[in-house]
Formats: C-alpha cells, structure tokens, sequence
C-alpha cells in the first residue's frame, strides 16, 4: 500500500475541438488515476499519448465509444488500472467541438 498525503481527485469538462488532437491533461509522473466519459455526444473519440506539446500519430490510441443518448456511462466509460504518465491527448471522429469529462489525480 502506497503511504503518504491522500490524493485529491479533479474533474474537469474539456471540449475536443473540430476533431483535431486536444491535450487532455499534461506529463506528469505522480498520476496514479484517470478515467475519462465519453458520454455526452453520440460520435466515437480516440485517447493516445505524446508529449506536452506533440500530439501522437495516428495509430497509438485507443477508442471509446459515444454515448447514444446523452449521460450513458457503460462503454462510454475508460478508467485506467495504471494511470499514463505521459500527456494525454484525445479527438472526436467527427468535425464539430466534442465535449468530454474526465477524473483524474494529480
């Protein structure tokens, strides 16, 4: 078991822009919890991993399902076991502002 001060969890509503690549959250290697809700639109959004300021390439993510209603949580849900240190970067498969939620510790 890990000792030391209690972790604070965050979250936050970050609105992926025009289906481009939108960093979600920053490097950080103390982060031991995420998970992020794509529940609020009903298109597909995609996580990957780069740098503070590089997104990643096209194929290094993942994708979570969009909710058909809004406020579907199921498959729309990704938490992580092993939160990632690195930035966390994510876009919608789709060309309007996706808004998406996420929990996270930092």
């Amino acid at each position: 078991m890990r000792e030391g001060p209690n972790a604070t969890l965050k979250t936050q509503q970050v609105l992926l822009i025009g289906g481009n690549w939108t960093k979600v959250l920053n490097t950080n290697v103390q982060r031991t919890y995420l998970v992020i809700q794509n529940h609020h639109d009903a298109h597909e959004i995609e996580v990957g991993f780069g740098t503070d300021t590089t997104p990643p390439t096209t194929a290094t993510g993942f994708k979570i399902e969009g909710a058909v209603t809004g406020n579907k949580i199921g498959d729309t849900t990704f938490e992580f076991s092993v939160a990632p240190i690195n930035a966390v970067w994510a876009k919608a498969n789709d060309a309007h502002d996706h808004p998406i939620d996420i929990m996270y510790d930092d």
